[in-house]
């Protein structure tokens, strides 16, 4: 295989064309900063979904922060937790004086399930993380059937997983606390940015304050806020107008770029089903994945991916495991799943750049990388 065929990126970043002309109606608007482009971009973003609570923010890290914050995530607490996810999932715990506790992963998804999480619950525990693994759903149903007998609120990591449903009902559309990531190479980007979609009316409220020093920008009007009372203090975490631009032309994009992706998952599924040596994640049918990177497991995994980077293909283990960081070492225990899982992860290109030929050629490379 020629590496000299055309590089095949493992992300890569969508520009439409009209982007420009938008952006810079935005620029000599005179306005930068949280304002009607926000807004636009958030009302798109509950049609999208179907909820309207949309708390639009600087980033998913940002999304996920609150999230913690209004389940009650202090110090002492804890949050049950998975190692295989972004560092930006875990670090959020720890800045709010918390603690992650490690969850072992079922290993045919890399997902947290109900069943690992049960023992791990005491009396310090707040909230269960979850990440929705490369667009994959993960099993909501049980995890929220757990929390509520306990008392306890679930953070989803949506990040990789814009558009994903759940059987009929996208992420985000109910549940305590879906978090989204607009960052550079998403679905949808807004150079940095994210959203925090919330389930009730409360949340919500007390999430728009917790986005900008404790203060409703929405419920000011002309009034001056800080001659006003602020109860509970928040950040510095809002999106801004030259965000929302971005946003909003990617937006329109959306329906065919989450096909793409999607397409080039199921052809993935199905062209490596049943190749030894390489083992696809357990998907569920009647879920819509968004398949931001195609993820199997494999022997060798640094190997392969040495052997695929030399023939022009880019792939990845994607998410070191967080347990490993001497930051977590203090809660370090057991996971043989997650041992076993994080040895032979590697992801390989799936989006809207790679064409069926990309695709030919790399399952031909794989499928010689794995012998």
């Amino acid at each position: 295989i020629d590496a000299n065929v055309g590089r095949v990126p493992l992300f890569k970043v969508f520009m439409p064309p009209e982007a420009a002309d938008m952006m810079a109606d935005t620029l000599n608007s005179g306005f930068l900063a949280e304002g009607v482009k926000v807004g636009e971009f958030a009302k798109q973003i509950a049609q999208f979904i179907g909820n309207p609570r949309v708390v639009p923010v600087s980033s998913c890290t940002m999304a996920l922060t609150i999230a913690f914050k209004l389940s009650g995530v202090g110090p002492g607490a804890e949050v049950i937790s998975t190692p295989l996810t972004c560092i930006a999932g875990n670090e959020p715990i720890s800045m709010l004086g918390g603690r992650p506790i490690w969850a072992d992963i079922d290993r045919s998804t890399g997902m947290v399930t109900a069943e690992n999480i049960e023992p791990l619950i005491t009396s310090q525990t707040r909230a269960i993380y979850i990440l929705h693994k490369e667009g994959a759903p993960a099993e909501v149903e049980s995890i929220y059937a757990l929390a509520k007998a306990h008392g306890l609120r679930v953070i989803e990591d949506a990040a990789h997983a814009f558009g994903a449903k759940r059987r009929n009902q996208r992420i985000g559309a109910i549940g305590d606390f879906a978090c989204f990531s607009f960052q550079a190479i998403k679905h949808v980007t807004t150079g940095d940015g994210g959203a925090l979609l919330c389930s009730n009316e409360k949340d919500y409220q007390l999430a728009k304050k917790a986005k900008w020093f404790g203060i409703d920008r929405d419920a000011r009007g002309g009034r001056n806020g800080w001659h006003e009372d602020i109860p509970d203090w928040g950040f510095k975490g809002n999106m801004n107008d030259i965000a929302g631009t971005l946003g909003l032309a990617q937006i329109k994009h959306i329906d065919w770029i989450l096909e793409k992706f999607h397409q080039n998952g199921r052809r993935y599924d199905a062209l490596l089903k049943d190749v030894p040596g390489i083992q696809i994640l357990r998907r569920d049918p009647l879920d819509y994945q968004t398949y931001w990177g195609y993820t199997v497991l494999v022997e060798n995994r640094n190997a392969v991916i040495d052997r695929l980077n030399e023939a022009g293909i880019d792939a990845a283990q994607i998410h070191v495991r967080n347990d490993h960081y001497s930051m977590f070492t203090s809660g370090r225990r057991e996971l043989p799943n997650t041992d076993w899982f994080d040895a032979r992860e590697l992801s390989i290109p799936c989006g809207w750049w790679v064409k069926e030929d990309d695709q030919a050629r790399i399952i031909e490379v794989l499928k010689e990388a794995v012998q």
